[in-house]
């Protein structure tokens, strides 16, 4: 957990978004439980957090890797 020390977050302000995340599994399928700005395809928030991970090449490349897996599942909803 370096990036979130080095962010100064405690781990606290995280607990709810993991015990959501979790409970989710109870009634609905991965596939239908994902959100994020990944599958909104929310360029300016994923720019925003690629910026964030510019220091540490591993992780950004595993963020990209993970938007790109997301974005390819779910595709690109028609408005």
């Amino acid at each position: 957990m370096k990036l979130r020390r080095a962010k100064g977050a405690e781990f606290d302000i995280l607990k709810p978004l993991i015990l959501e995340t979790a409970k989710k599994i109870e009634h609905l399928s991965p596939f239908r439980a994902q959100t994020g700005p990944a599958k909104r395809h929310d360029k300016k928030t994923i720019k925003k957090h690629l910026k964030i991970l510019d220091n540490n090449i591993e992780h950004k490349k595993i963020y990209e890797l993970l938007t790109a897996s997301i974005q390819k599942t779910h595709g690109r909803k028609k408005l």
